[in-house]
């Protein structure tokens, strides 16, 4: 009996044992099942992800050639779109690429050894200002930097006359500056239509000494005999003209600063400051290419006040 009761309690509970690995045999099947049914609807719904990407991709690609086709098509709305645009920039009101136009100078004038030896001759002494035109270009090379060039001319004169023997005698001496060279310039705009700016020309120059004396006005028969060897050791001649003319080379250095307005886009007017200094071997002037000794030191180097009128887009 004992033995029957043990035989049945094992035979319960290896049946406890089976149904319970089989139930845990099925739960984990239907997990499996679970679990590859959410990875195969991830994986659809990442390939149906990357499909509409693709087809996205595509399309809006498609849509974007087609409007670039279209804007380039659009040949009006581009004018107009160009037009506001101009417009838009021309609203800054200066210049942005490159100009040139017109320079007035004056500067004062400091040649004492010059003006000594025009006292001693009955001539006044120069002028105390000289005033020289010219003209420049630049272009804008970027950063607000342009480089471009600039050139000057200028002259004082005195002139006088006198009777010598019964004969008058009329003199003039002339002071000629010449200049130019290569200009570079950092540029500003604070201000619409404005400009300030900063820079430098390093170039060379020449000055001229011209030296003028007349008889007074010369009648027909006296300027032919001037040049008669019959006549001209004679006391009737009274042609006494005589003219020479003497320079000398120089470098110069202009530092600038200055400032300009646009009236116009496309025109402004300028006010500079700087200083011409100039660099001459005194030993280098020359009369009809032959050397003068002795010249003195002529240094006229000094501030220099420009205004002008520029040109340009």
């Amino acid at each position: 009996m004992k033995r029957l009761t043990l035989i049945l309690i094992a035979m319960f509970i290896v049946s406890i044992t089976v149904n319970a690995q089989e139930k845990f045999e099925k739960a984990e099947k239907e997990l499996e099942a679970i679990t590859d049914s959410v990875t195969t609807d991830e994986e659809s719904k990442e390939i149906t992800r990357k499909h509409d990407y693709k087809s996205t991709r595509i399309e809006n690609d498609e849509n974007k050639k087609e409007d670039e086709w279209e804007e380039w098509d659009d040949w009006d709305g581009w004018r107009e779109n160009r037009k506001d645009e101009w417009k838009s920039s021309k609203k800054r009101g200066y210049f942005r690429g490159g100009a040139g136009g017109w320079d007035y100078y004056m500067m004062d004038l400091n040649v004492d050894a010059i003006n000594t030896k025009l006292q001693e001759i009955g001539l006044n002494p120069f002028d105390e200002q000289i005033y020289l035109s010219g003209g420049g270009g630049w272009g804008f090379i970027g950063h607000g930097i342009r480089i471009g060039g600039l050139g000057a001319h200028g002259e004082v004169k005195s002139s006088g006359g006198s009777a010598i023997d019964g004969k008058t005698v009329a003199k003039e001496v002339t002071f000629t500056i010449n200049f130019g060279g290569f200009m570079i310039e950092k540029v500003y705009h604070p201000f619409n239509k404005t400009e300030l700016y900063f820079g430098t020309m390093i170039g060379g120059g020449n000055a001229q000494l011209k030296f003028n004396q007349w008889s007074g006005p010369v009648a027909w028969d006296g300027l032919w005999d001037g040049y008669n060897n019959a006549v001209i050791d004679t006391s009737t001649v009274s042609f006494t003209d005589h003219q020479n003319e003497m320079s000398c080379g120089y470098l110069t250095v202009l530092p600038t600063i200055g400032f300009r307005y646009n009236i116009f886009r496309w025109a402004a007017v300028g006010v500079n400051v700087g200083y011409l200094y100039n660099k001459m071997n005194q030993d280098g002037w020359k009369m009809d290419g032959k050397s003068v000794n002795y010249v003195p030191e002529i240094d006229f180097s000094n501030v220099i006040y420009r205004l002008n009128i520029y040109f340009g887009g």
